[in-house]
């Protein structure tokens, strides 16, 4: 089942999607836009998941959906979403490890979306 994490961010929409990029990047992720305008974030790759399993580390194949729309209160929200498939071939161990490194990025990202900004 996905998991899904919506984080709010005030100020200028270009500026903050700009900055959950940027700290998406930092955490190791390659981003591409999808058809549907989401940004697509992948880290690792499927050979060391197979391979190395419990032992890939940030080797393991991670894949986000980031969706982006504003709030009724014209925030950015930034709608992470996590599809665990791929997860289950790093076994038990990838299962649980994908999901803290989902909860690291999701902390991070809230912190960015705390930071205040220049008007």
């Amino acid at each position: 089942m996905a998991s899904t994490h919506d984080v709010f961010l005030e100020g200028p929409h270009a500026e903050s999607r700009h900055l959950v990029e940027r700290t998406l990047v930092d955490h190791g992720f390659t981003l591409s836009a999808a058809p549907d305008g989401s940004t697509r974030a992948t880290r690792g790759d499927l050979v060391s998941t197979l391979a190395l399993r419990a032992f890939a580390g940030r080797a393991q194949m991670l894949t986000l959906s980031v969706q982006w729309f504003v709030d009724d209160r014209a925030r950015l929200v930034a709608r992470v979403v996590h599809e665990p498939a791929l997860s289950v071939l790093g076994g038990p161990v990838g299962v649980i490890r994908a999901q803290r490194a989902v909860g690291e990025i999701v902390r991070a990202l809230e912190v960015v979306a705390l930071r205040p900004r220049e008007p």
